[in-house]
């Protein structure tokens, strides 16, 4: 049990680290596209009309893809540091895990049913 924590630990820190820089440029991109670039970006047709596009649902998959995976593993991370959470170390993953599938496999529904 020890060599598994020694290998999924870092690897698990490693994704959260990289998910929260691949968050950083997802945002950025998001923020410039919907505030800078002029002023009607925020009106209804508009934001219709950019989801609509392929490569925003693109973008806007890959942010949920990034956020979600980010929230779940930074939630299994809390809930190992407690006593409880170490006992069930493998419920506990396996729960976030899921946790992180379903609310991924949902927000692509509604990203894709617009």
């Amino acid at each position: 049990m020890e060599s598994t924590k020694s290998v999924m630990e870092p690897v698990a820190w490693i994704f959260q680290m990289l998910t929260g820089l691949v968050m950083i440029l997802l945002v950025t991109l998001h923020f410039y596209v919907t505030h800078m670039t002029s002023h009607e970006a925020l009106k209804y047709a508009e934001v219709a009309s950019r989801v609509a596009q392929p490569e925003f649902k693109a973008l806007y998959a890959a942010l949920l893809l990034v956020v979600s995976f980010h929230a779940f593993n930074g939630l299994r991370a809390i809930l190992l540091d407690t006593t409880a959470g170490m006992r069930k170390k493998g419920a506990v993953s396996a729960l976030t895990m899921l946790a992180f599938l379903l609310a991924f496999i949902y927000g692509l529904y509604l990203l894709f049913s617009i």
